[in-house]
């Protein structure tokens, strides 16, 4: 599904408008410490908002241009910690490279992996306890919306993965990961906490929901050049767990992959290879580790021309009936 692309050009002209400039904010920001790293990331965001050279999508510009106007308001009445944290989810939707920890940074010890998982777990058994209430769960996805769509299809280049459809178990438990630090996701951690939606019941509502959404077929794929070697490593690799039609497995917390977007899933995949998402299943994590680029790009590629049983699929031009007022 086509979703327009789009530079900042609206929060350039507001500060036009208000005739500032981001040298004018960042001489403003004086504090007594870490002010210069401050503004140097600070200068950094307004220049990737400027330039969106990552070709970042309309509605997650919109949320960083306001966690930014928010991040220099802190900033200046001395919420130093906050304000960054603000800045970090910024960081991640433009994506702007993550600076080197310093020892000041890893200083201070916090929860252990073992710790964290604990604490997801404990809300996934929670959560998966409860009766969905499908009314709160909508009110939740209008939040969710305007990132996954209305439709809960993502985005086709692949920064925003589709939801519809998916496990309500699995949509439990990758919130719960994000929720309490199990997995890293600067981008969906704003609106998962449960100061934003809610505690385990919230949890349970809106993955019920999203449970409920049917599942578009029009969604990114590769170049389809390779895929007699793609379905040979699916078969090989990747049906055990996920399903011989990529179907996942509810129980098992395995995520559907059918339908899904082929640059998104390229990502997640190497991610998951690389060690870099905490929340892997090992087993994958040990099966996918030899992987070369074209044994990756084709079997994804496979992958995202997976599709769902015809009667979990939306039909041709078909809109959320839930947000017919839009």
């Amino acid at each position: 599904m086509k979703r327009e692309q789009t530079t900042a050009s609206g929060w350039r002209r507001g500060v036009a408008i208000a005739g500032i400039t981001a040298a004018t904010l960042l001489g403003l920001l004086v504090a007594p410490s870490g002010a210069e790293e401050f503004s140097e990331l600070l200068a950094q965001v307004d220049e990737a908002l400027r330039t969106n050279p990552s070709r970042v999508p309309r509605e997650a510009l919109a949320s960083c241009e306001a966690r930014r106007r928010s991040a220099v308001a802190l900033y200046r009445s001395g919420h130093d910690a906050r304000a960054r944290r603000r800045l970090a989810f910024c960081t991640e939707v433009l994506h702007i490279p993550a600076r080197a920890a310093t020892a000041e940074d890893t200083s201070s010890s916090g929860p252990t992996a073992d710790e964290l998982q604990a604490r997801a777990t404990a809300e996934l058994e929670g959560a998966l306890r409860l009766t969905p209430d499908l009314t709160n769960g909508l009110r939740i996805y209008r939040e969710c919306a305007a990132c996954h769509t209305p439709e809960g299809w993502g985005l086709e280049n692949g920064s925003v993965p589709q939801i519809a459809g998916q496990h309500r178990t699995v949509v439990i438990k990758q919130l719960a990961d994000i929720r309490n630090g199990n997995r890293d996701a600067v981008l969906m951690l704003p609106y998962a906490a449960a100061e934003v939606i809610g505690g385990k019941q919230s949890v349970a509502d809106v993955a019920g929901y999203i449970d409920t959404l049917e599942i578009s077929t029009a969604t990114g794929k590769g170049d389809g050049r390779d895929l007699e070697l793609g379905k040979q490593l699916f078969r090989e690799n990747c049906a055990r767990c996920h399903g011989e039609s990529g179907e996942g497995n509810a129980e098992e917390f395995v995520p559907r992959i059918q339908s899904q977007h082929y640059n998104y899933l390229v990502r997640q995949f190497e991610w998951i290879r690389d060690g870099k998402r905490r929340n892997a299943n090992p087993e994958m994590a040990d099966q996918i580790h030899e992987f070369r680029d074209r044994e990756t790009h084709a079997v994804l590629d496979y992958v995202s021309r997976l599709e769902p049983p015809v009667d979990m699929q939306a039909p041709e031009g078909w809109k959320n009936p839930d947000f017919a007022n839009r």
